[in-house]
């Protein structure tokens, strides 16, 4: 599909283009407008969803990877969920921030103090910094994959991305994977307290260098960056 003005829109116009919105409207319209309706309360249909492909579709990089994907229906509708869930300002909700948010004096549940995409966006930031070998782009996604699924039971999550085309179709290694995701996530046996995403939904101010524990996670996620692409570069050499 076309993805640069001024053809972009004359294309959805199109009947292409419409055979191409009904589809979306059907196969991923439908069943996800019912499930964030389910999880968030939010009135959406699934024309607003197809409205939303029209959206990001005009985004270069996300068609461009999109057609790199192994399953280009599967990396789409992760993208579209990301942007719904966006748009209806929905919470990180897990057992990843649950301690984290639990204040045992109170007992009482705090909400975050910031959105999903915000904190994903910051701990994105964050381990640009510590390890720019990963592109940006492709680190941002990587991120975000794993912020949407922060709510599964987590060992399902780290065995599932590493043979999920919509990470490894952006070139990610196994070892990679694991980095972002025990860099976002956190790693065992307490996710909740060396997670980057958990710090930052709680304070979007936090500074992961006044933590021991977020430092260490840090350069855990470097060591294992750096190693991968020494790996890499070995095996082209050899």
């Amino acid at each position: 599909m076309p993805s640069a003005d001024p053809y972009y829109g004359q294309w959805w116009g199109s009947g292409e283009g419409r055979d191409f919105y009904q589809e979306v409207t059907e196969r991923i319209g439908n069943p996800m407008a019912a499930s964030i309706n389910r999880q968030y309360g939010i009135d959406y249909e699934a024309s607003d969803v197809a409205n939303t492909a029209f959206t990001v579709l005009r985004q270069e990089f996300i068609s461009a990877y999109i057609k790199r994907s192994e399953d280009p229906w599967a990396y789409l509708s992760s993208v579209l969920k990301r942007e719904m869930v966006r748009e209806a300002g929905g919470y990180f909700r897990s057992e990843l921030t649950e301690t984290v948010l639990f204040d045992s004096a109170s007992h009482t549940l705090h909400r975050p103090a910031a959105t999903i995409r915000e904190a994903a966006e910051l701990t994105s930031a964050a381990l640009m910094a510590a390890a720019p070998a990963i592109p940006e782009q492709i680190l941002h996604e990587a991120v975000f994959y794993f912020a949407e699924r922060g709510h599964y039971r987590l060992s399902h999550v780290y065995t599932n991305a590493t043979n999920d085309p919509e990470l490894t179709g952006l070139g990610l290694g196994r070892e990679e994977i694991l980095a972002v995701a025990n860099a976002v996530l956190g790693s065992r046996p307490e996710n909740n307290l060396n997670s980057l995403i958990a710090a930052f939904l709680m304070d979007p101010a936090f500074d992961p260098k006044s933590s021991i524990r977020h430092r260490r996670a840090l350069t855990k996620f470097r060591s294992r960056i750096d190693k991968a692409h020494h790996q890499e570069m070995r095996h082209l050499v050899g």
